[in-house]
């Protein structure tokens, strides 16, 4: 038979009735099963082609259905309905972004080696129209019935843990930095005595509290968000306005210390209703890692452009991100910027999708650097 197509991991599938065998084959085992039931967590049991043939209840009752017959012969990603599961006919484990996956290179190892394998992984799905990420501990192990090699697999739910070292490295980061810029800059004031000085010291220091709650309410957000309590208001906005409002808050930020914002002259003013707030967070974020991606002395351009009843925010700096970073950008857990970075981008697609009904797209190549765009399917005012 010929192989099936895949950029990764083999592509082979066993038929309905192999997995119907296979299921027969290990629900047999009556001391296993009560164990394996018993157990706390996520489990199932793959067979050589990394699909599902025996689950526990647990993994049953978090995908919501009545029956394991509806996960039997599926993948753990297309299980978990991973955004990548779904990009080649051939499904989890096929696609070039599970080259970066740490549960299918979990399970690969454990079957070239024949021993127990730990990672972790990030998983993006869709579930019912929203998208959810989930961090995980990703445990697999041999095991031998009837002289048949299986593999047990285990998921544990880390996103509260990994959710919590991201906030301690991220947001008391930026905050301990704003606060010392604040510091700082009450320092002088304290000893300056010209009025036109203490006047813009004065200035600059309420720009910098702004910014310190800014930062809170970020984080509030993306914490209600992720609970799906998040509040969308809609109102009556104007690009422009909202664009201005964007570059004049991070004029003040470090992150522009040396560098330039650039705003597009074919931007388009329009009125238009929104969440503006939103709209504003995710374009700050946008602008940040732009930013923080350019060489100093450099500048980022950003714009709006309009085309049927849509809109679209951009943002273009001259770096080229390289292919393997591009895979894992949307990911809570990954960054560029080190361990326990990376809610950015992350946030940037949950509001923009989950919120406000748009959609985060990205090309980056030597010839355009990287330009990130926030499409809205906009309502315009009667």
């Amino acid at each position: 038979m010929e192989e099936e197509k895949t950029y990764f991991a083999p592509a082979n599938r066993s038929t309905a009735n192999d997995i119907v065998q296979e299921n027969k084959q290990v629900g047999s085992q009556e001391f296993f099963t009560k164990i394996f039931n018993a157990m706390t967590g996520i489990w199932a049991v793959m067979d050589k082609n990394r699909q599902i043939v025996y689950a526990n209840d647990e993994l049953i009752s978090l995908m919501g259905i009545k029956s394991s017959d509806l996960i039997l012969g599926k993948r753990p990603g297309e299980v978990l309905s991973c955004l990548h599961s779904m990009e080649e006919p051939s499904g989890c484990g096929t696609s070039r972004a599970c080259a970066y996956c740490g549960a299918v290179n979990t399970i690969l190892e454990s079957q070239r080696t024949g021993m127990r394998s730990v990672s972790e992984t990030n998983i993006s799905s869709m579930v019912d129209g929203k998208h959810k990420s989930w961090d995980l501990n990703v445990i697999c192990s041999p095991i031998t019935f009837n002289g048949d090699i299986f593999y047990v697999l285990i998921l544990q739910d880390i996103s509260g843990e990994k959710r919590r070292l991201a906030l301690e490295r991220i947001f008391f980061h930026d905050l301990l930095n704003s606060i010392g810029g604040l510091s700082g800059l009450l320092t002088i004031l304290k000893n300056e005595t010209d009025p036109d000085e203490i006047h813009e010291l004065i200035n600059l220091s309420e720009e910098i509290s702004r910014n310190i709650t800014d930062e809170i309410m970020s984080q509030r957000e993306i914490h209600a968000a992720e609970s799906g309590e998040l509040k969308v208001s809609i109102e009556l906005t104007n690009s422009i306005e909202i664009l201005d409002t964007i570059i004049r808050k991070l004029s003040f930020h470090e992150v522009v210390s040396d560098k330039y914002i650039i705003k597009s002259e074919d931007s388009v003013n329009l009125d238009f209703e929104t969440d503006k707030i939103l709209l504003q967070r995710v374009m700050i974020n946008l602008l940040k890692n732009a930013l923080e991606a350019t060489e100093p002395l450099g500048n980022v351009i950003t714009g709006i452009r309009n085309y049927e009843n849509k809109i679209v925010f951009w943002v273009q700096n001259h770096h080229v991100i390289s292919k393997d970073i591009q895979m894992q950008l949307f990911q809570r857990s990954f960054s560029t910027k080190g361990t326990g970075r990376g809610l950015g981008t992350y946030s940037i697609r949950l509001l923009t999708e989950n919120f406000l009904g748009g959609k985060v797209s990205f090309i980056s190549n030597e010839t355009e650097g990287t330009v990130f765009s926030i499409e809205l399917n906009i309502k315009f005012p009667a």
